[in-house]
């Protein structure tokens, strides 16, 4: 691999088994449905560029594919996960997990050009919408607080206040996250 290749490479740019293979050789890592060479930081800039070449019009990545893109997750969900703002009716193509949600300001960030829910909004998603809640859902919660500087507190007022479905279930679903703590890093020696 030379340094003038590009960010991201896909299946445009090299037959997708040369591109596995050059994973194999330990010279490419996978960025969602994209690749980039191992002298790459991962990033969430890095993730919402891979996410970029997919998305339709103006949609916002939300729930599982904004977790991935914050950091929380090691690979996107297999259908991008988006959210169409009410204000910016649109269709979007089925092969994605669509929502339509007001969006309020401070609810979107904006990485490398990509509107992604902040990390206070991913993980309020997350609490109304996941089937199943257990510790590994609760440590990717914690990791989302972290991330937006929130606490649970902050997080369970807002689902408080929401009127989304799932609220009540999202609000017994607190006390794992309360209990919750992140592992403290290992400092190096």
């Amino acid at each position: 691999m030379t340094t003038a290749s590009a960010l991201l490479i896909d299946r445009d740019i090299l037959p997708l088994a040369e591109l596995f293979s050059l994973v194999l050789d330990g010279q490419l890592y996978r960025v969602g449905d994209a690749f980039a060479a191992t002298d790459t930081p991962d990033t969430p800039s890095l993730r919402a560029h891979a996410f970029a070449a997919l998305r339709p019009g103006s949609t916002v990545a939300d729930r599982g594919t904004a977790a991935w893109i914050h950091g929380t997750r090691s690979a996107p969900p297999v259908r991008p996960q988006v959210c169409v703002d009410r204000s910016h009716r649109g269709r979007v193509s089925s092969d994605f997990d669509a929502r339509q949600h007001a969006l309020p300001d401070g609810e979107v960030v904006v990485l490398s050009g990509v509107r992604v829910t902040a990390p206070l909004r991913t993980a309020a998603d997350l609490m109304l919408t996941l089937p199943r809640f257990g510790l590994p859902e609760a440590l990717e919660v914690r990791h989302l607080l972290e991330l937006g500087r929130a606490s649970p507190e902050r997080l369970g007022a807002h689902l408080a206040r929401t009127r989304r479905h799932g609220s009540t279930r999202a609000l017994t679903r607190m006390s794992v996250v309360e209990r919750t703590e992140l592992p403290t890093p290992v400092s190096p020696r």
